[in-house]
């Protein structure tokens, strides 16, 4: 990604991050199933080929679409994942952050019946972010983040939602985490 397209991307999820519920209210209807399909095949897409033709669009149409549903909120909780925000744009830390919010996503459009379930939401979307760096470890060995390799390797051990559930903060309570929040 660019240095101008680094920057972009990490200022629109700032501007999400504080605006999303604001722009929802004032912006279209619920999804539809033809967009959350879409939402789901990109989100999939992309965690096989971060860097394959087409991905930046696809990561850009998402990323609106998120932001623009008012039936679908992505809630932040206090991660691991926040380190990969400081990256300079050498190591696609912005995208591999983007990449747990179309988790959480597809994880809600998939089990709508859980949209409480922060533990889940929020496993779903590291699981989405690990899958996504190890096709990028692939294709530019460059790409390394302690924070992805222990996020790695409790995936590996069967414990990701464990240490989800025991290691992130602001996501239990009545009314969830906010959008302000990390993810």
């Amino acid at each position: 990604m660019s240095r101008p397209l680094a920057r972009a991307t990490a200022l629109a999820l700032a501007l999400a991050t504080f605006a999303a519920p604001a722009l929802a209210e004032a912006g279209r209807g619920p999804s539809t199933p033809a967009e959350r399909k879409r939402a789901v095949d990109i989100t999939r897409k992309l965690e096989r080929t971060p860097f394959g033709p087409g991905a930046d669009a696809d990561r850009k149409w998402l990323f609106k679409w998120i932001i623009d549903i008012p039936d679908i909120t992505v809630r932040g909780c206090a991660s691991p994942l926040v380190a990969l925000l400081q990256d300079d744009g050498s190591r696609h830390g912005r995208m591999l952050y983007a990449q747990s919010m179309f988790g959480q996503t597809v994880f809600m459009i998939q089990n709508p019946g859980r949209k409480d379930d922060w533990v889940a939401i929020q496993t779903a979307g590291i699981e989405s972010t690990l899958r996504a760096y190890q096709a990028m470890k692939q294709a530019d060995p460059q790409v390394t983040w302690q924070e992805l390799d222990l996020l790695l390797e409790a995936s590996r051990s069967g414990r990701l939602a464990e240490f989800v559930e025991e290691n992130m903060e602001g996501c239990s309570g009545e009314e969830g985490p906010s959008p302000g929040d990390a993810i």
